[in-house]
């Protein structure tokens, strides 16, 4: 029988605790999640067929072109870069901070659409980013830790 929990040294949780397992499963699927739809985005859809996408949803709102393309340019490599980063567990905090509040982006954008299925998607993705970001101290298994000083 193992612990649920494995301490060394300074009282720090080790890497074959189920807390820091756990944590280090589901941050690698939420970052292949975030990861793979903005490289899909880039790279198989394309950037202007997303930002156009995007400007015809909102064609309606007084939110124009001018302010959704450069915001659909942006968006998937956001997701990219910060699911790589989420992926193998470097500066995890900032990219955690950064994808909340994209979140919050998003979801403001969806209200505008009065689109409520989808901002309720977005916020289970606002949900699993709290998690991620309230629970950081079980990110044992990652670059973070590994370069750390401690």
């Amino acid at each position: 029988m193992t612990n649920s929990v494995t301490t060394h040294g300074h009282g720090d949780m080790g890497w074959q605790s189920d807390a820091a397992l756990a944590y280090a499963i589901f941050r690698l699927t939420f970052g292949v999640n975030l990861m793979l739809r903005g490289v899909d985005r880039i790279f198989f859809m394309g950037l202007d067929n997303f930002g156009n996408g995007m400007v015809k949803q909102f064609e309606m709102t007084w939110l124009g072109p001018a302010m959704i393309q450069p915001f659909a340019h942006t968006i998937p490599w956001i997701e990219m870069v910060m699911g790589a980063l989420i992926i193998v567990g470097l500066f995890t905090r900032p990219a955690l901070v950064v994808g909340g509040l994209m979140m919050t982006s998003l979801t403001f954008g969806t209200m505008f659409l009065r689109n409520f299925d989808l901002a309720w998607l977005q916020l289970t993705y606002a949900i699993a980013f709290f998690l991620l970001l309230a629970c950081r101290s079980w990110n044992v298994i990652s670059l973070d830790r590994m370069l750390s000083k401690d």
